[in-house]
């Protein structure tokens, strides 16, 4: 954000010219909670010598785009971790955040109500998953920046599908265990050249602005840029993935 120098603010006072300076507010959210299936205590696992939660924390305050990264958590020692990683955590998760079923949309609008309740409001806020550990400051930036721009009010982390598993390629199963093409195309497919990319969520970063949510739309807005990421990834859902990741990251 650009700064007035003192000289002009001087000049504007003595002139008694006004300025209005046009100020951008961010949030930063980790949603964390203590519960999981897959893995016991998952966002509390240490990669790299840190925890999952603490890794995505510095990572927000480091990139330097946030007026307050928060944690989101139903846990009292996931906030400990979070606080202690640089977070606030002013407030606990409330109930409909909390449970198996609720989105990551339900946690932003938990946050960004509570936030307004107590007279604080945000313009963008920005949700890093501590279950996608390969994240850099560049990629949150990149996605809060594309998500202010003019025509676009979210934006979203994407890794490529490998072609082998491209949607052209694969097949639900029919009736009596029938193989069938899940697309119309793919009995067409003869060669990788004619498959059009396709992309996933990788779960680093998504940014969206925070009136969107809040007049009940979702994460990805109505018009989504998306921020292509080609560094290898892993999004931590089983212990096999945990292990990947500090396979990856070494430790």
């Amino acid at each position: 954000m650009d700064v007035i120098p003192d000289r002009i603010l001087r000049h504007l006072h003595e002139t008694g010219v006004g300025v209005r300076v046009a100020v951008v507010r961010r949030l930063a959210v980790v949603p964390a909670r203590g519960g999981s299936k897959g893995i016991p205590r998952k966002n509390l696992q240490v990669v790299a010598g840190e925890t999952l939660v603490a890794r995505a924390v510095r990572c927000a305050v480091a990139s330097r785009m946030f007026d307050e990264v928060m944690v989101s958590t139903d846990d009292d020692e996931v906030a400990a971790a979070g606080r202690a990683a640089g977070a606030a955590v002013p407030f606990l998760r409330g109930a409909a955040a909390s449970g198996d079923r609720a989105s990551s949309t339900d946690v932003l609008r938990d946050v960004l109500g509570t936030y307004a309740a107590r007279g604080m409001d945000f313009d963008t806020v920005a949700l890093l998953e501590p279950t996608s550990p390969m994240r850099i400051s560049e990629d949150v930036v990149r996605s809060v920046t594309a998500t202010e721009a003019d025509g676009w009010d979210a934006a979203v982390t994407l890794s490529q599908v490998p072609l082998s598993y491209h949607p052209d390629k694969q097949f639900r199963l029919g009736e009596d265990a029938a193989a069938v093409f899940f697309t119309e195309a793919g009995p067409t497919v003869v060669a990788r050249q004619q498959l059009v990319p396709t992309h996933i969520r990788n779960g680093m970063c998504y940014a969206v602005r925070a009136g969107s949510i809040l007049v009940g739309g979702t994460i990805f807005g109505t018009r989504t840029r998306a921020i292509l990421v080609s560094r290898p990834y892993v999004n931590i859902d089983s212990p096999e993935d945990l292990e990947r990741a500090r396979q990856m990251l070494g430790a």
